[in-house]
């Protein structure tokens, strides 16, 4: 045994790492850096909170060895609670007010929802609910996502955030819960939310400090949580303003783009069972025919798929209404990209259609862009096998395109090797997958290092990118 305030004073044990999918994963909700304020007194005010807690009683000792290696979102949460929130309930567990609170998955909890957190802190008991849930947490890869992208006084990084903490605060308002945070283990950031539009974000923790440490941090932030958890929005919130400014609706206008179509396009397609049929705004619907699903089957409500189009091969991409948003995102990028035709626009699929789905046994109801196929390999799959010349003509290429999204007013958020198509044959680069992108705000500058330096890492780039 040894005293509880001994062992929450120690460092986190130091991660064990390897390999692992360098791709983060990006979620479709948002929350606006216009929102979110620096939290500028969080270790003092957290660690007075846990001071006050008065706790003097001992606890088993923590194995402080860390010999698990992870390489996976799964195997880090379970890193965290056993190296961090363990300690830190073990240490609470006596205080008055935690009688029956514990750190636990979302299930045991609380009912099903649409967004499920990685870590809660909440009540058990026999009835599962969300009232029971008093604060959440969402765990992101280090490898994936570096510490400094979790600042938000940075202006060429803060915007990382927007997705990422707009997941957790999506996670935050399915509970009705003020409090929340953000970890890579590593580092993690506290959320406070003060207002219906107003959040503070604590500057990232580092796992290795001391007085205060972030296991101490984190008891006073549970107090915190338990003392206040709950945060009822005004009756006229509007959730999605959180988002910040709306997209411009391309979806108000289905459009065909004969130029850009073979003339066996315009034949007609026969309808199977596998047909989406979809309003273009032309005198009569288009009809696609899917061949093969290029999407995980477990997504939901999205969906790609390798298909012809009067005798074509195209791919479809398919959005529920849903996700209009990230729809009406990906549809303006091509949009501008290919009525402005900036230079670099080679680097991006032509567009053929957009519209909205009338008729489909496989895709009921939502949006859809048809997309020129192209081939090529995912960037992510083959850059090991790459020589140093492949690699920087491909970073070239990728930076001719970024050069392009800026000259038609638009900054990536979720860029990376995953969402890049390579021809080596052809030497043909591809950049796909925009439902992250962002109008830029008019006079605002964002490096066109800002995507680079995510696609390929700082240690991986030939020469460093230049220009706006």
């Amino acid at each position: 045994m040894e005293p509880a305030q001994t062992q929450l004073a120690r460092a986190t044990p130091t991660l064990s790492q390897n390999g692992g999918r360098s791709n983060p994963s990006i979620h479709s909700d948002r929350l606006s850096v216009a929102y979110m304020s620096l939290w500028s007194t969080f270790q003092r005010d957290a660690f007075r909170v846990f001071q006050e807690a008065d706790i003097a009683h001992e606890v088993p000792l923590n194995d402080e060895t860390e010999l698990y290696t992870v390489g996976n979102e799964l195997g880090l949460t379970g890193r965290f609670v056993r190296n961090v929130c363990d300690p830190v309930i073990k240490a609470l567990e006596l205080v008055p007010c935690m009688a029956s609170i514990r750190f636990a998955d979302f299930q045991a909890i609380s009912t099903l929802q649409r967004t499920v957190p990685d870590v809660c802190l909440g009540l058990v008991a026999t009835g599962l609910g969300p009232a029971n849930v008093y604060l959440v947490g969402e765990m992101k890869t280090p490898w994936a996502i570096s510490e400094a992208d979790l600042h938000i006084n940075r202006p060429q990084s803060s915007f990382r955030l927007e997705p990422l903490i707009g997941q957790l605060v999506a996670q935050m308002r399915t509970c009705s819960a003020r409090f929340g945070f953000l970890s890579t283990y590593n580092s993690t950031v506290f959320v406070k939310r003060e207002a219906d539009s107003s959040f503070l974000l604590s500057s990232p923790i580092w796992c290795g400090i001391t007085q205060p440490s972030l296991r101490q941090l984190l008891a006073g932030f549970c107090l915190m949580a338990v003392s206040e958890p709950k945060y009822i929005e005004s009756q006229t919130f509007e959730p999605r303003n959180l988002r910040g400014p709306p997209p411009l609706r391309v979806s108000d206008h289905p459009l065909d783009t004969p130029a850009h179509h073979s003339t066996s396009m315009a034949n007609e397609e026969t309808i199977t069972s596998n047909s989406v049929i979809i309003n273009t705004g032309g005198a009569t619907p288009r009809v696609v025919n899917c061949l093969e699903l290029l999407s995980e089957p477990t997504a939901q409500n999205k969906a790609t798929w390798l298909a012809t189009m009067g005798g074509s091969t195209v791919i479809l991409k398919c959005w529920g209404p849903q996700y209009d948003e990230l729809f009406e995102a990906e549809a303006e990028v091509y949009n501008r990209i290919w009525d402005q035709q900036p230079a670099g626009n080679r680097n991006f699929a032509k567009w053929i259609s957009r519209g909205e789905v009338v008729c489909s046994t496989i895709f009921p109801s939502g949006y859809v862009l048809v997309l020129e196929q192209r081939p090529g390999i995912r960037l992510d799959q083959l850059w090991h096998d790459l020589s140093e010349d492949e690699r920087a003509y491909i970073q070239s290429d990728c930076l001719s395109g970024i050069h392009a999204l800026r000259q038609v007013g638009l900054r990536l958020d979720d860029p990376g090797q995953h969402n890049i198509l390579y021809d080596r044959d052809r030497h043909v680069v591809t950049l796909l997958d925009f439902e992250s992108a962002q109008l830029l705000e008019s006079h605002t500058y964002i490096s066109t290092n800002f995507e680079m330096r995510i696609i390929f890492r700082s240690d991986l780039l030939l020469g460093r990118p230049s220009g706006g």
